[in-house]
C-alpha cells in the first residue's frame, strides 16, 4: 500500500498543469468564520462536516482564572477529571472516549508524552491562547494516531497590523495570580508576536482529609499543594512575494507543581513535587506554486519533560530528579490542488519519537512513523462531500490504515443535514510497550470505528446542532489485576451517544447550552468505562448592556464510576459560577469571576477507596477572581 500511495501521491503534483478551470477558494473570509483541523484546510464554518467548536479569543478573555481543562470542560460533548486544583494532572473525555484517545495540538505540533499518551493540558496556559478548535469523531485519516475521540487544536497569539502592546494583572483566592503581557504588531508582509506569562496560586490540599484510622497517610497531605507556571510565546511570519511566505513559531511551559501522595506515611521527610516543561517549535514555508497548487512544508519540534523530584531507590524515597522526557520530531508536507470540481490534499506526514528516562527498564526508546494521505473536499451547491484514507507505517506495530466519508445537504440557507463514517487508532505508549517486566511489546493498536449524524442550524446570530454517534472501539487495552497490571488486547468498548447544543441571541441576551448522553462501556466485562457519565452538560447566559458583559455559567454532571471494576461511585454534582466584565474605556477592561458561587463540594477522582485508606482529590471551594486589562485599539 505504501508504495502504491507514492506512486498516486508525486504523479498527482507534477500533473497538476492539467487543471486550469479553478482558482483557490476566497481568502476573505472572517477568522471567526474560518475552520481549519477538519480538513487540513482553511473553509468556512458552515461548510464543515464534521461536529465541530470553535472557542474565541473573547470567551478565552472571560475565563478569568479558569484553567484550560476547566475552558475545555464547557464545551459540547467533552468531561474532564482532574487530581486536585491547578497544576495537577488533568484528563479529558471526548464523546466518552478515553483520555489517550484524543489529539491535542498546539499550533499543529504534538507535546504530549509518549510515555503515559496525555498531554498536559494543565500546563498550558490560557494566557498564550488565541483560539482554540475542536473536531469531535474519529481524525487519524487526517492525523494520525490517537485521534478515536477527536481532535483539539490549540493556535497561540500571533501578529496584528499596526503595534498593539498589551498587558494584564489579576487577583484572586487561594492567593492566585496571573500576569500576562506582550506585543503583537506588524504590517501587509510581516507580522510578530511575543507573549509573556507568570501564574501563581498557593492552592489547597489535593487530597481531601480523610479522618478514617485506616487513612495512614492522612496528616500527611494536609499542606497546601500549590503551582507556578512561566510560559513564553512567539511567532513571526513574513511574505516574501505575494506567492511565498515563511513563518516561525515557538512556546515553552514551565510548570512548578505540589502533590499528594496516597502512601506519603512511608516516607514522612518527602515534600512530593514535580516539574513539566512543554516546548514546541517549528518553521512553515507555505508557496502558491500556481493558481490552483498550494505547497505547505513544516519541520516542528515537540518536547514534554516531566520530571518526579523524589525518586524510589534501594528501600526508601529519595529526593532525586526522576525525568521522563520525550521528544518528537515533526514533518509535514502538504499539497492542496484545486480540480476542475472539488479540491485535493495530499500529504506526507513524518513522526519521530524519543523518550529520555531515568528508569533503565525501558528495552526500547524510539520509534518511528511514516504516513500518506488523501483528501477530497467538495462545496459545490447545497452539497458538501469529504472522504480521506491514509496510511501510517511504524517501526514497531501492524501499519494502520485509516479513512474518513461524510456528506452533509443544506435544506436552506441556515438547515443541513450531515453523515460520516470514519476509523481512527490508537498507539501504545512506551510504558505498555518497554517499561519493566510488566510492559507487552507485543500490544497492537486499539482500533475503532465511528457512525454519526447531524441536525445542524446556522444563522450570523444562532446557532443549534443535535449530534448522535456510535464509536467502537477494538483491541481495547486492559491493564488490570485481573491480567496482572500486564497490558493485553483483549477487550471491546462501545461508545452510543447524542449531544444538542446550542446558541441563541434574545435583545441583550444570549443563552448557550450543551447537553450529551451517552453509555460508555467497555462491552467485553459489561463495565461502565472510569470517570465518564451516562449524562452531563452546561448552561450559560450574558447579558450585554452598554459597557457591561454580565454572565452565568453551570456545569453539571451524572454519577460515574471512580475505576474500571465499577466499585467506587463518583456522586453527580452541579457548578455554577458569575462573571461581569466593564469595559471602562476602549483600551481598558476590568473582569471578575465568582466561581462554584453555591460552595459546591464535589470531586471528579478518587485515589482509592476513600471510606478506608484511599482519599477524594479535592476542587476549589467558592472563590474570586478580579483582573484588569490594557489592550489599545
Amino acid at each position: 500500500f505504501g508504495n502504491t500511495m507514492k506512486k498516486i501521491i508525486l504523479p498527482s503534483l507534477l500533473m497538476t498543469q492539467l487543471f486550469t478551470a479553478n482558482v483557490f477558494a476566497d481568502t476573505t473570509l472572517k477568522t471567526s468564520n474560518v475552520f481549519v483541523t477538519a480538513t487540513r484546510t482553511p473553509i468556512s464554518k458552515k461548510n464543515v462536516i464534521a461536529d465541530i467548536t470553535i472557542i474565541s479569543e473573547e470567551e478565552i478573555k472571560l475565563a478569568g482564572s479558569s484553567s484550560l481543562p476547566e475552558l475545555l470542560q464547557r464545551q459540547p460533548g467533552i468531561e474532564i477529571s482532574n487530581n486536585g486544583g491547578q497544576g495537577k494532572v488533568s484528563t479529558l473525555f471526548l464523546r466518552g472516549a478515553s483520555s489517550t484517545h484524543s489529539v491535542i495540538l498546539l499550533d499543529g505540533i504534538r507535546i504530549d508524552s509518549a510515555t503515559a499518551g496525555l498531554t498536559a493540558i494543565e500546563n498550558i496556559p490560557l494566557s498564550q491562547i488565541e483560539k482554540i478548535e475542536i473536531v469531535r469523531g474519529p481524525a487519524s485519516s487526517l492525523y494520525g494516531q490517537d485521534a478515536i475521540g477527536g481532535v483539539i487544536q490549540i493556535f497561540t497569539k500571533k501578529g496584528l497590523n499596526g503595534f498593539k502592546p498589551y498587558f494584564s494583572y489579576g487577583y484572586g483566592k487561594y492567593n492566585t495570580s496571573i500576569a500576562q503581557g506582550g506585543i503583537r504588531g506588524g504590517d501587509d508582509k510581516t507580522s510578530y508576536a511575543i507573549n509573556l506569562s507568570s501564574q501563581s496560586s498557593t492552592g489547597f490540599s489535593a487530597f481531601e482529609p480523610n479522618t478514617n484510622p485506616a487513612a495512614a497517610a492522612n496528616i500527611y497531605n494536609l499542606d497546601k499543594d500549590g503551582y507556578r507556571n512561566k510560559s513564553v510565546s512567539a511567532s513571526l511570519s513574513h511574505k516574501i512575494n505575494e506567492k511565498l511566505d515563511i513563518n516561525f513559531q515557538y512556546f515553552l511551559s514551565q510548570g512548578k507543581n505540589k502533590y499528594d501522595n496516597r502512601y506519603a506515611n512511608w516516607d514522612p521527610s518527602i515534600d512530593w513535587k514535580n516539574t513539566q516543561d512543554q516546548e514546541s517549535l517549528s518553521g512553515t514555508v507555505n508557496s502558491q506554486l500556481t493558481n490552483y497548487w498550494k505547497s505547505s512544508f513544516r519541520v516542528g519540534l515537540g518536547i514534554d519533560d516531566y520530571v518526579e523530584k523524589q525518586r524510589y531507590i534501594s528501600g526508601a524515597t529519595r529526593e532525586v530528579d526522576n525525568v521522563y522526557k520525550t521528544i518528537q520530531n515533526q514533518i509535514t508536507w502538504q499539497n492542496d490542488l484545486i480540480l476542475p470540481l472539488g479540491s485535493l490534499v495530499l500529504l506526507y506526514d513524518k513522526l519521530d519519537q524519543k523518550i529520555n528516562v531515568t528508569d533503565t527498564s525501558y528495552s526500547k526508546k524510539d520509534r518511528q512513523n511514516d504516513a500518506y494521505m488523501i483528501g477530497y473536499n467538495l462545496n459545490q451547491a447545497n452539497h458538501n462531500f469529504q472522504a480521506n484514507v491514509r496510511k501510517d507505517f511504524n517501526s514497531v506495530y501492524r501499519d494502520a490504515t485509516t479513512g474518513n466519508i461524510g456528506y452533509s445537504y443544506a435544506m436552506n440557507s441556515n438547515w443541513s443535514i450531515a453523515s460520516s463514517f470514519g476509523t481512527a487508532f490508537r498507539s501504545p505508549t512506551f510504558n505498555y510497550l518497554y517499561a519493566g517486566s510488566y510492559a507487552n511489546p507485543d500490544l497492537q493498536p486499539e482500533k475503532s470505528k465511528n457512525v454519526e449524524a447531524q441536525l445542524k442550524y446556522q444563522s450570523d446570530a444562532e446557532f443549534f446542532s443535535f449530534v448522535t454517534f456510535k464509536n467502537k472501539i477494538t483491541d481495547f487495552i486492559i491493564s488490570d489485576s485481573t491480567t496482572n497490571f500486564r497490558p493485553y488486547n483483549i477487550n471491546t468498548a462501545e461508545i452510543y451517544g447524542a449531544t444538542v447544543s446550542s446558541s441563541h441571541f434574545m435583545n441583550h441576551f444570549q443563552v448557550k447550552s450543551s447537553f450529551t448522553v451517552q453509555s460508555p462501556m467497555n462491552e467485553s466485562a459489561d463495565k461502565y468505562l472510569p470517570r465518564r457519565s451516562n449524562f452531563f452538560g452546561t448552561v450559560g447566559l450574558n447579558y450585554f448592556i452598554q459597557n457591561w458583559n454580565l454572565g452565568f455559567e453551570a456545569t453539571g454532571s451524572g454519577n460515574r464510576y471512580n475505576d474500571a471494576a465499577n466499585l467506587f461511585n463518583i456522586p453527580g454534582y452541579i457548578k455554577t459560577n458569575l462573571f461581569a466584565d466593564y469595559q471602562i474605556n476602549k483600551n481598558l477592561t476590568m473582569n471578575a469571576r465568582v466561581d462554584n458561587v453555591l460552595g459546591k463540594n464535589y470531586t471528579y477522582a478518587y485515589e482509592g477507596n476513600p471510606t478506608t485508606d484511599g482519599f477524594r482529590y479535592q476542587t476549589p471551594s467558592q472563590s474570586f477572581f478580579i483582573s484588569l486589562r490594557y489592550e489599545p485599539q
